[in-house]
């Protein structure tokens, strides 16, 4: 598991990525009337997901109303619940009224009620856990790296029994997925592949050659798929962990009608991550070494310059007002989020737990 951690610190700090989008993104008007039910919130709250210090189980959920502009609790789930939530808490995904935490190096899925934050399941014996999203009301995906270097898998979970029924394999270091048009992309960071599955079958099509190392992805208002892709660094052995070899990252952009038939906007050293998009879903913004950049859904190059000069470990957007949040995590004290304008314009700060990595907007 130290692996585990020491390449995501590497990926972050040497390659300068920044941190993982809270939530795949869907498009409402291609998944159907059997699609994911909608979030059950007003859109009030912010649920913060710490990943806490690895191998010291003190993951959390801090909660920040933005009613009152406070944070209401830091540690959500240990003050409803009584107990400690995990070991590497990677992801927050909601499904109708409830909340699925994904927590990584524990190997499990806590499901809440998000009236009351209460537990109600867990969903464990997972292998390197890291994103869910919801297929429709009884049926959920969810990556799992498995093993570093070897192929990773798909989990379907049946939300009714919160149970894993089968697993799909898929390559290695699988990470965040979109469910569009009737299929589900899933990203393999250890290669340029994106998978496909048809939910209705439960079965794997043939993937989707991209550009190296692609973990984030988003479908904007045209129903393009966008996918970050980080590029790929190699590591030598302990104790040195000398770069072996090492790529550039890209944006690449396609119609899921015609995959082959792509657009790629390359980086000229290092790749973005924590690809995002406004409400309209017609802006992106990612993070780019030490600066926030937006562009537009149409675009055929990238911007030259930030709109945010800071290097954060999580990006979110509130689909709600556009609102532009990014978390600094020191990991040896606990982190802080800084909230900026839709122009990128600071607005306010305010503290978290240790090691906040991503938002839910709730």
């Amino acid at each position: 598991m130290f692996q585990l951690r020491f390449f995501r610190f590497l990926t972050r700090t040497l390659q300068v990525g920044i941190g993982a989008l809270t939530l795949a993104s869907c498009d409402p008007e291609s998944d159907g009337p059997g699609g994911p039910p909608a979030p059950a919130g007003n859109s009030t709250n912010v649920y913060i997901v710490n990943e806490g210090q690895f191998n010291t189980p003190n993951g959390a959920i801090s909660l920040y109303s933005k009613s009152s502009g406070t944070v209401v609790d830091n540690n959500l789930f240990t003050s409803v619940n009584g107990r400690i939530l995990g070991d590497v808490v990677q992801s927050m995904t909601v499904v109708g009224s409830r909340g699925y935490i994904v927590v990584n190096a524990t190997g499990k899925v806590e499901v809440v009620e998000m009236a009351t934050f209460k537990q109600v399941a867990t969903i464990d014996k997972l292998q390197q856990p890291r994103y869910l999203i919801a297929i429709n009301s009884e049926k959920a995906y969810l990556t799992e790296w498995v093993e570093r270097g070897q192929p990773g898998r798909v989990a379907v979970i049946d939300l009714r029994t919160n149970t894993v029924t089968k697993t799909i394999a898929v390559g290695r270091q699988p990470e965040q997925l979109l469910l569009a048009n009737g299929k589900v992309y899933v990203t393999n960071s250890d290669e340029n592949t994106v998978s496909v599955i048809n939910p209705s079958t439960d079965m794997a099509e043939s993937p989707i050659q991209v550009q190296d190392g692609p973990s984030s992805l988003v479908q904007d208002k045209s129903g393009n798929i966008w996918v970050a892709c980080t590029g790929i660094t190699r590591y030598g052995p302990a104790p040195t962990f000398a770069v072996v070899s090492s790529t550039n990252g890209s944006l690449v952009r396609f119609n899921p009608g015609s995959p082959t038939n792509q657009t790629s906007l390359p980086f000229a050293s290092g790749g973005p991550s924590d690809l995002t998009t406004n409400g309209a879903k017609d802006q992106l913004y990612y993070s780019y070494r030490r600066g926030v950049y937006q562009l537009a859904a149409g675009a055929s190059t990238l911007p030259t310059n930030p709109i945010i000069r800071r290097s954060f470990y999580g990006l979110g957007i509130d689909p709600k007002d556009n609102t532009i949040y990014g978390s600094i995590a020191p990991f040896t004290t606990t982190g802080k989020v800084i909230r900026y304008q839709p122009t990128g314009m600071a607005i306010d700060s305010f503290g978290v737990n240790i090691g906040p990595n991503s938002f839910v907007f709730y």
